[in-house]
């Protein structure tokens, strides 16, 4: 028994505390809508074939796009939002015990479940993703900085800019979430390959500076990343998270596990950034450009807009894909989505490039040259082996049998 407590323990803490909860959202939704349609009882449907199981979860899913279950404002839901209600529906089923309820006899995703998360998907607003901010806003946000508490906000940023951050990573955000927000202890500054300790007076002169993520949303552990110092005033790594690191920890209360977010007002209270409070001034930043320097408004960027500018200052450099994905904690391709090619420096020289070999050959493996094919030998690539031994046969003289 007590091995099954804790097996149930264990699978409860692989996720944390704000998927588990809707997971329960879903599965409350679905017996709602069961409840609804007259069935009470049967809530995994094991009185009903595969093919009704799926017609009702395809029902389901259309009061879940309608926003019928959620209150009695109706509002629709995006195809994602529909697609991932549905998938935690299908884990309650396996977790008693049940099939996938969403799979065909071929154990594939069903067809009509499939054509219709489709067709959600192309009636769905578009999606409206975060500007990608360049090293101008950055800028713009130091020069604005008038108090100390403004200026440390600026660094906060400018240190998540380099390292791609997620907001959860360095500011506190609403409701739990896997990732470790950081804390003092997780960042470490070299000289070459000596470990600089953050109470020397030349940390802000250290070569490199390293940040491990401890637990991130993608599940890997104490991730560590490399950035080395740059010659420019402001936009430097190691310049600008040795300030941070030296004004927390002249704070008489904090340690090397005070949070990267702390900050002491005034009159001695302890204050955490927020990603509320750092947007705000983020845009006063955007603003003051204005969208005819930046093609954009302040209300198109966010603090993601942080790891998709790192992704795009990267690109542009010439940065190799592969170093992107490392650098900016990308597990597969998925960091292309950060890739925003409306930027106009994107295609940069594309067209050039376009043209510089105009004449080129194509080798095609069924049309051979010309000159190697016989006419009326239905293609036959040169003469046959036969006719090629006819010269070589005429030399001969016949033998003369005794």
């Amino acid at each position: 028994m007590a091995d099954l407590i804790a097996a149930e323990s264990t699978r409860k803490g692989a996720v944390v505390k704000g998927t588990n909860a809707k997971f329960t959202l879903a599965w409350k939704h679905y017996k709602s809508y069961l409840i609804s349609i007259g069935i009470s009882n049967d809530w995994y449907l094991d009185n009903f074939s595969r093919e009704k199981k799926i017609r009702l979860l395809g029902a389901f899913c259309n009061a879940i796009r309608e926003g019928r279950l959620h209150s009695k404002s109706f509002r629709t839901n995006k195809s994602e939002s529909v697609r991932a209600t549905l998938d935690n529906v299908s884990q309650a089923f396996k977790l008693a015990g049940r099939n996938d309820p969403r799979l065909d006899r071929d154990g594939k995703f069903a067809f009509i479940l499939q054509r219709q998360l489709r067709g959600y998907r192309s009636s769905d607003a578009p999606e409206k993703r975060q500007i990608a901010i360049s090293g101008s806003v950055l800028r713009e946000f130091y020069r604005l900085a008038l108090s100390n508490m403004d200026k440390a906000r600026c660094e906060l940023f400018i240190g998540a800019f380099f390292f791609a951050m997620r907001s959860c990573e360095y500011v506190t955000v609403y409701g739990k979430r896997k990732t470790k927000l950081l804390s003092v202890k997780n960042i470490r500054f070299f000289i070459g390959k000596r470990l600089v300790n953050h109470s020397d007076k030349n940390l802000h002169l250290a070569s490199s500076v390293s940040i491990t993520f401890k637990e991130q949303k993608r599940g890997t552990k104490n991730d560590t990343i490399t950035h080395h110092r740059t010659n420019d005033p402001l936009l430097c790594p190691v310049k600008i998270w040795s300030s941070i690191i030296k004004r927390i920890l002249s704070y008489p209360s904090s340690d090397e596990n005070s949070t990267v977010n702390t900050f002491k007002l005034e009159n001695g209270t302890i204050y955490k950034f927020s990603s509320k409070d750092l947007l705000l001034h983020l845009r006063r930043a955007a603003d003051s450009l204005g969208p005819q320097n930046l093609g954009y408004t302040s209300e198109q960027i966010g603090l993601h807009s942080a790891r998709s500018g790192a992704a795009m200052a990267m690109y542009l450099a010439g940065v190799p894909v592969f170093t992107i994905m490392l650098l900016g904690r990308w597990s597969s391709d998925a960091f292309l989505r950060y890739i925003r090619k409306e930027v106009q420096e994107f295609s940069n020289s594309v067209s050039s490039k376009m043209i510089r070999n105009e004449n080129f050959f194509t080798i095609s493996e069924s049309h051979p040259p010309s000159d190697l094919l016989r006419t009326g030998s239905r293609n036959k690539i040169g003469p046959s082996f036969k006719d090629a031994l006819k010269p070589l046969i005429n030399t001969f003289k016949p033998i003369q049998v005794i």
